[in-house]
């Protein structure tokens, strides 16, 4: 146990090193970038620019981040049950895995302007937005994991009459656990991307928006600052779930 122990806290380390690493390589390249390009600020320029956006900072964390947690947890719940049903029935996953798999290939960004003509300008289009963003990548995961396990799990299923709901949440999910957590590692990303790009576009509230006012005016520094306040509370979320994933992952194998 303690030498299985050793190799893993080494490979916690090494990766470890290896963001640190990256995180340097990117601030110089950044500082090198900001000498060239006027409207890109330095790092420490970045910084000082924390204190200037204070006010706008919390109603646009707290908009966007609410809309981007109610699309995720609508796109895992929709998108796990739809892969279970979908991925049971050899007919189904016939006929929807090639529209599947087309969906998740295509730009959201495109069909945003409908969700703004049925939804309207506000928290309805943007949470729309987010959750077909995040959806597919649930979807396929499930669908292919479901098609893909063992036989026997079904046929225990069967044989015992197990009730739908007991039979998803007791059989099909810890069946296809891992291939679910890195479908939802990916619709969290993804969700909050284009919950972004909603705001980008068209929006009332949220960091999309203040980084395009920021932009509009020429106040380069704080746009960069809101944009790495983005950057650092989606990284954080994704390495969570990546972390979760690897323990998951360790106590099966």
């Amino acid at each position: 146990m303690a030498s299985s122990a050793r190799p893993q806290g080494r490979d916690s380390y090494a990766i470890l090193g290896g963001m640190i690493l990256v995180a340097i390589v990117v601030c110089l390249l950044w500082q090198l970038v900001s000498t060239l390009i006027f409207a890109v600020p330095a790092p420490l320029k970045t910084l000082e620019a924390f204190g200037g956006i204070g006010g706008e900072l919390e109603p646009a964390v707290r908009s966007t981040f609410g809309n981007a947690a109610a699309a995720f947890l609508l796109a895992v719940a929709i998108g796990t049950i739809l892969g279970v049903v979908v991925g049971r029935s050899p007919y189904w996953y016939a006929v929807f895995s090639p529209l599947v798999v087309v969906g998740g290939a295509t730009p959201k960004i495109i069909i945003y302007p409908i969700l703004l003509l049925l939804l309207g300008l506000g928290p309805r289009s943007v949470i729309a937005m987010g959750f077909i963003g995040g959806i597919f990548s649930i979807l396929i995961n499930v669908m292919v994991a479901i098609r893909t396990m063992k036989p026997v799990y079904a046929k225990v299923a069967l044989s015992l009459n197990v009730k739908p709901w007991r039979a998803l949440t007791r059989i099909y999910l810890p069946a296809v656990s891992l291939p679910l957590l890195t479908g939802i590692r990916l619709c969290f990303g993804l969700t909050v991307v284009n919950v972004i790009f909603a705001e980008l576009f068209a929006s009332k509230h949220g960091m999309g928006k203040v980084i395009m006012d920021y932009y509009g005016v020429g106040r380069y520094a704080e746009m960069m600052a809101m944009i790495l306040i983005l950057f650092f509370v989606a990284m954080g979320g994704s390495i969570v779930l990546w972390a979760l994933e690897r323990r998951v992952r360790g106590r099966v194998s």
